[in-house]
This record gives C-alpha cells, sequence and structure tokens, in this order.
C-alpha cells in the first residue's frame, strides 16, 4: 500500500489524502485517534488509524499525512486544544505525536512560524477576537485505553441569518456591496431596490508593503460610489453618463487622480445634500470572525507580512478595524457587515434560491474560483459558523514529487505562496491551478498554445523559472482568459483536460469537507471567473463526477438571478452574474445588520 502511493509519487502524479485516508483506515492497524476541542467547547472526533512501516522513506509519508490532516482541521475548524490517542508502545507514533510542538511551533511567536504552523498564527487571532486575550493552542498525548466516548458534533455558533427575509431588506434604502478579491475590487450600489451602479477597480494586494496601500483604494472607492449614488438619489445621476470626468471616473480602468477628480466635482455639486449609505456590506478574502478581519495569513497580506521596516499586527490591525473607517459614510442608525468572500458566496446563493422557493433546510455550501479559493459555509438554521474555514489551505496531495522542487511563485510549483506547504488547494483549483496544469501538460500535448502562451506575454521565463507577470501589467487575468478560451476549442483537447483535473480537485474538495465539516449540504455552488465559461463549467462537471458520482455542482449564473437585484444584474449589458453576484450579494448581507 505505501509502496504504491510512493511510486505515484515518485512519477510526479498526484496521491491525493483521501484515497490515503481510505486506505489506512481499512489496512492500517496502529491507533491515531484525533479528539479536537472547537471554539464552543464541542469535541469532534477523527479515529485515524496507521500503517505498518518499513523504512524512513515509509515513515516519513505517513508523518507528511498526519501533519496534512491536522493542518487541514486546524485551518477548517480551528480549536483551543487537541488530544491524540495511541498506543504508547507504539514508540513510532508516540515519537510522531510529539514532534508536532516542534512541526506546528506552538511555543513559537506568530512572525517565527513557519510552514504548519501559520494555521496557528489565524487560530491564535480568532481566539483573541473570541475571547478578548491571548491563547495558545496545544497538543496533548494519551494512551488509547483512556480515549473517552464523545456525543455527537453539532455546530450551532455563529450568526444566523432569515434567508427568506433579506429581498424585501432592500427597499427604501441606499445600499452598498463589495467584493474584494486578489486581483479587482467589485463594487454594486443599490438606491430603493433598484440597483443603480456597478464599478470595478483592478489591485495587486500581495504587492502591498503597508496598511495604507490596501485600506486607502476601498475607502476611496466608497466614496465614490457615495457621490455617485448620492447624484442618483438628488436626480442629477445622468451626469454619471453625461460628466465626462465622473463617467471616467466609474470606468474599471479609472486612475486613483481620475477618481480623486471626480470626487471633488461631486461633492461640489451635491454641496449639502451628500447622502451617506444604510449599510455596507463587505466580502473581503481573509478570515473574518464577527464582523472583524482575523486572519492575516493568506496571499493578500505577503508584501506586509514581508516587509522588515513595519510591525506586520500593528498594520494588521488597521485592516482589522476597516469596518471601523468604513462608518464616516455610514448613517448614525445604518450598519457594516463583512465576511469572508466564501461564506459571501453561500449566502448570496441561499438567498437566491430562497427567493426561487427552492428548499434551504439542508443549508448551503459554495466555493470561490477566482484569484484564491473561498470556501463558504450555511448551517440548516441559517448560521454561519465563527471558524477560519481556510479551505484553500487544504493539503489534498501528499505525491507530486517533482512539482515540489520549483519555486513558490513558479507556476509549475506546488508549494503554497504562503506557507510554502507542497499540494495544497491553493494550486489545484483556482487561477493558480490552472497555469500550473497548463505548464505541466502542454508542453508536450500541445506545444503551439504553450509558446503562444509565451509569445503573449502571459507566461515569462525568468532564470530557469515561469511565472505569469504581475507588473508592470497584471496579466494573470487575461493568461485565466487565454486557457480558458482554448479549452473551449475543440482542437485543443489538452486544455479541456486541465478543467477536467480540476474538477476532479473539486471532488476530492467535496470528500475532504464532507469528512472534515459533515454538511447536511452536499451540493457546490460556485462562483467565481472559472465558471463564467459555460464550456469550463462543463469540463470541471465532467471531471468531479468522473471521481465521486453523483456529486452536484452548480454554476452562479444567471440560473442564480431570483430575487429583484440579481435580475437587474442579470440584465445588464456591461455586467454578469458570473462577475458581479457577490457584490449584489453584499448589498444584501449589509441589510442583516439593520
Amino acid at each position: 500500500m505505501l509502496r504504491s502511493f510512493l511510486e505515484q509519487a515518485k512519477a510526479d502524479l498526484p496521491v491525493y489524502i483521501t484515497d490515503v485516508r481510505n486506505a489506512f483506515d481499512e489496512k492500517g492497524d496502529r491507533p491515531f485517534s484525533i479528539h479536537l476541542q472547537l471554539y464552543n467547547s464541542a469535541v469532534r472526533v477523527f479515529p485515524l488509524r496507521l500503517p505498518r512501516t518499513r523504512d524512513e522513506e515509509d515513515d516519513v509519508f505517513v508523518a507528511d499525512y498526519i501533519y496534512a490532516m491536522i493542518y487541514n482541521l486546524i485551518s477548517s475548524l480551528g480549536g483551543l486544544q487537541m488530544d491524540l490517542y495511541l498506543d504508547t508502545e507504539d514508540e513510532k507514533a508516540c515519537a510522531l505525536a510529539a514532534s508536532l510542538d516542534r512541526v506546528f511551533g506552538t511555543d513559537a511567536k506568530k512572525l517565527l512560524r513557519s510552514g504548519y504552523g501559520r494555521c496557528l498564527n489565524v487560530n491564535e487571532r480568532i481566539l483573541r477576537t473570541l475571547t478578548g486575550k491571548e491563547a495558545k493552542f496545544t497538543f496533548h498525548i494519551h494512551d488509547q485505553r483512556e480515549e473517552p466516548v464523545v456525543c455527537d458534533f453539532a455546530a450551532s455558533w455563529g450568526t444566523r441569518m432569515d434567508f427568506a427575509a433579506v429581498p424585501d431588506m432592500v427597499k427604501d434604502k441606499m445600499l452598498l456591496g463589495i467584493d474584494v478579491g486578489g486581483t479587482d475590487i467589485k463594487l454594486a450600489a443599490s438606491i430603493r431596490g433598484d440597483l443603480v451602479l456597478c464599478k470595478e477597480f483592478d489591485w495587486y494586494p500581495a504587492g502591498f508593503t503597508g496598511a495604507g496601500q490596501m485600506i486607502d483604494p476601498i475607502m476611496q472607492l466608497i466614496r465614490l460610489m457615495r457621490d455617485a449614488c448620492s447624484l442618483v438619489s438628488v436626480g442629477k445621476g445622468r451626469l454619471l453618463r453625461t460628466d465626462p470626468a465622473i463617467a471616467l471616473s466609474l470606468a474599471k480602468d479609472a486612475t486613483f487622480e481620475e477618481m480623486d477628480r471626480a470626487i471633488r466635482i461631486m461633492e461640489e455639486i451635491l454641496g449639502d445634500r451628500e447622502q451617506n449609505f444604510d449599510a455596507v456590506g463587505l466580502s473581503f478574502p481573509d478570515v473574518v470572525i464577527r464582523n472583524l478581519i482575523t486572519g492575516g495569513e493568506c496571499n493578500k497580506f505577503k508584501g506586509m507580512r514581508d516587509n522588515p521596516d513595519l510591525d506586520f499586527e500593528e498594520q494588521y490591525a488597521k485592516v482589522t478595524a476597516l469596518g471601523e473607517r468604513i462608518k464616516q459614510y455610514i448613517r448614525p442608525d445604518g450598519c457594516v457587515k463583512i465576511i469572508n468572500d466564501g461564506p459571501m458566496a453561500a449566502f448570496t446563493a441561499a438567498v437566491e434560491l430562497a427567493a426561487a422557493g427552492e428548499n434551504v433546510s439542508n443549508g448551503f455550501f459554495a466555493h470561490a474560483l477566482g484569484t484564491d479559493f473561498g470556501t463558504g459555509w450555511l448551517l440548516p438554521d441559517g448560521t454561519i459558523p465563527d471558524i477560519p474555514l481556510e479551505v484553500y489551505n487544504f493539503i489534498i496531495d501528499l505525491g507530486s514529487f517533482a512539482q515540489k522542487s520549483f519555486d513558490h511563485d513558479d507556476v509549475r510549483s506546488i508549494l503554497n505562496f504562503n506557507t510554502y506547504l507542497p499540494g495544497t488547494l491553493q494550486k489545484y483549483t483556482c487561477q493558480s491551478g490552472v497555469f500550473r496544469l497548463a505548464a505541466k501538460y502542454l508542453p508536450e500535448l500541445d506545444p503551439k498554445v504553450y509558446e503562444e502562451a509565451f509569445s503573449r506575454g502571459i507566461f515569462v521565463r525568468e532564470g530557469e523559472g515561469i511565472y505569469v507577470p504581475t507588473s508592470p501589467v497584471d496579466m494573470r487575468k487575461q493568461a485565466l482568459s487565454f486557457f480558458m478560451e482554448k479549452a473551449t476549442e475543440t482542437d485543443h483537447p489538452a486544455c479541456a483536460a486541465i478543467f477536467r483535473e480540476i474538477g476532479a480537485c473539486l471532488a476530492v474538495t467535496w470528500e475532504e469537507t464532507d469528512y472534515i465539516l459533515q454538511p447536511q449540504a452536499k451540493d457546490r455552488f460556485l462562483f467565481g471567473r472559472l465558471v463564467k465559461v459555460p464550456a469550463c463549467f462543463a469540463l470541471m462537471d465532467e471531471g468531479a463526477r468522473e471521481r465521486v458520482p453523483g456529486l452536484r455542482l452548480h454554476p452562479a449564473d444567471s440560473t442564480l438571478a431570483n430575487t429583484a437585484l440579481m435580475k437587474q444584474l442579470d440584465a445588464d449589458e456591461h455586467f454578469t452574474v458570473a462577475q458581479f453576484a457577490q457584490a449584489v450579494g453584499a448589498i444584501c448581507f449589509g441589510c442583516t445588520g439593520l
């Protein structure tokens, strides 16, 4: 069994963690039971088993499996402590358990943690948010004979939502929804139930070295939208089209200077008639707990973390307080509601399906496939659990050994951008997965497309590496569009195979989230740029169902447009549901705080 997995890995093939666990649980006879105490003091039990090992190579593979399992558990559920129950006469199992404090850096400072330990940084920030004080995650080792019987798990904490009541909340209000991503920010505004304005702005937050570079553009965009909506509200909405400076500021490629100029013009016209928003809903690509941004380990903060001239925790605290900054554009009795982009996707799907009279009794589970891989989970009672849910960090592949040798920024690499750990979903399902598989398969199977990628500047060679440029022009969107377009053409089967393999990885994601989280919702709703082309979604769906027959994936397209706001978005000639669904969903989410 172990030999087979290792042969796959050495052949640079994926070895999915789900297959390893199933094999180990079936044939292994060494207990390694995990009890994870959650934030609400409930305990989840994962009764793992390990096989007998013959040499150091076997031991390393088994250790990597256990480290990955624990990392996935903490990355998704978080927790207060972990108790391990094993045969204390099994020296190898005891040594493996004893290595966890070192491998995860439980006693290290945040900035000194690397690899697996980065999940504890997020966990500690969440604990501080929940309890108001510093707390450390701990491991405890016990003999298997001491293992207690634990009652069934029940996740019943978080913010509860009434999906069916949400559409009526947008009436008679001026509202803003913001969808912050890794390559762009999308904003949508409504006035008295009418979708009046959508705006897109490209950016590259991973390159920002200070909090101001991230916060200031968001604040400027909110001010721009506030002023534009105020013009509409006072009957001067025609200026959004007829005034050249204002119209230019609302274009996708407007510069900061052009937006500043339009803001000055609009505020001069408005005088004292400016109207603040009743609510702002913000979808943010980081862990959000109780309306506070509390993660800090995602790729969007890489530049800030790597800046030696600033204290990262001080800078990150400014991002955490973003909601307070936004309140200057909110009416006194209004609110700002912030949530991670994954739960925002799930919330949006839930509201739209509830509006169509669909059964929402099992809750919802959604993923956002774009720059990164967001995940959202709503429980059957409408609760959004207060957990990390950083599924993009899941280690799903324990193989593909050759692809571990590349630099993490190299498109061929399976190393995570943030942790440098191999085999995480970040390099398997979102745009980075497309780039990696293109670089892996196309040189042999479709060399013309591969070379075209270089001739277009989508791929560039730097030394021995291959990269998608992010400066002076960010080419990531163009690169993704290029490979998606090729996948839809019948004479490029290798490009189509890329999206089938991404579908297979989505099926593995389903298996892992089903095992760890045990959601009642079994379907998965997909948002983001990877699903906006129907043919590409069909390929991913095909690959997913080949691995998990009966798995149902649903694209966030026009079929999801059931509320009045989403129908207006679907009818827009410039913007699509696939692009702006979460921004419109954020409009509705903001209302839930009123």
